[in-house]
């Protein structure tokens, strides 16, 4: 059973988190799973990977429908649990960078349970049609039709692929320096146009409670964050790391609050910006660890 565990755990873990955005549920769902199962079980099924991976996915449909009401009263936008990939980690080894952005994540929000699994199994696995049908309980002819319909509707398949880093980390880099100097010239001009900053809290820390849209106005909150948690004889910690497979910011200010930032960049410029502020949603990460 732990050579079982250890051989499927990143990929059953890759599954639920895609599904679900949390790191703490996935791992829940995905220990419980190997719970459930007993070595006598196991040993009698033929495809061991399929059938784990529709334990989980059955867990993750049964929890999203659960879930669903509570982000639905969430306090300020809902944003996914953020996944810090470190090199050579098994984790980071099946996620490969892909599929995991928080600008795809949130456009999975928009799916229901089904969707999300058929469409996770099929464009991001690559499993096929006979093995998605077995695992989501529905026929190969349905199965297509609704990873067709997801894939006219919505714009999945550009934040499948994977995006140049080493440009992408100059960004960041030149973004942090120009925010520590209060450049704000340089901080417009690293911006899109209408970029999108997407702050959460949670209700529990501060955070804005809609969307912010627009240079000047995302320019003026990050400054004034900075201003909270920034200063020259207590300055914040700032490390740059692999957020969700792009570059992004953990960061901790005076105030001890961990805040982790992720970055979509598009065009050369930074489209949007998710702030992560919620404690509840920062249980797993430290400062040390990275």
């Amino acid at each position: 059973m732990e050579d079982l565990y250890s051989g499927y755990q990143p990929l059953l873990f890759s599954i639920a988190y895609r599904m679900l955005g949390s790191v703490s549920d996935a791992e829940d769902i995905v220990h419980d799973v190997y719970l459930q199962i007993s070595e006598k079980t196991i040993e009698q099924v033929e495809n061991k990977k399929a059938y784990l991976c529709k334990m989980v996915t059955n867990r993750c449909i049964d929890f999203f429908k659960s879930a669903r009401y509570k982000r639905e009263v969430y306090i300020g936008p809902w944003l996914p649990e953020p996944l810090i990939l470190k090199d050579h980690d098994p984790i980071s080894e099946v996620m490969n960078q892909e599929a995991i952005s928080f600008a795809f994540l949130l456009l999975l929000e928009k799916l229901n349970p089904i969707e999300r699994a058929v469409f996770v199994l099929r464009q991001v696995l690559r499993y096929d049609y006979k093995k998605i049908s077995q695992i989501v309980d529905r026929s190969e002819p349905n199965c297509r039709k609704i990873f067709s319909r997801v894939n006219n509707q919505f714009p999945l398949k550009e934040e499948t692929e994977g995006k140049p880093e080493p440009k992408n980390k100059e960004m960041i880099q030149a973004f942090v320096s120009a925010l520590y100097q209060g450049n704000i010239q340089k901080l417009e001009e690293l911006l899109g146009k209408e970029v999108t900053l997407y702050s959460d809290g949670g209700g529990n820390v501060y955070a804005a409670l809609k969307p912010i849209i627009s240079k000047d106005l995302v320019t003026r909150f990050i400054l004034n964050i900075m201003k909270q948690n920034h200063h020259a004889d207590e300055p914040a910690v700032v490390k740059m790391v692999n957020v969700n497979g792009e570059c992004g910011l953990l960061v901790k200010g005076m105030d001890n609050i961990l805040t982790v930032i992720s970055f979509h960049v598009k065009n050369d410029q930074i489209a949007d910006i998710y702030i992560v502020r919620n404690p509840e949603k920062l249980k797993h990460v430290s400062l040390e660890s990275y």
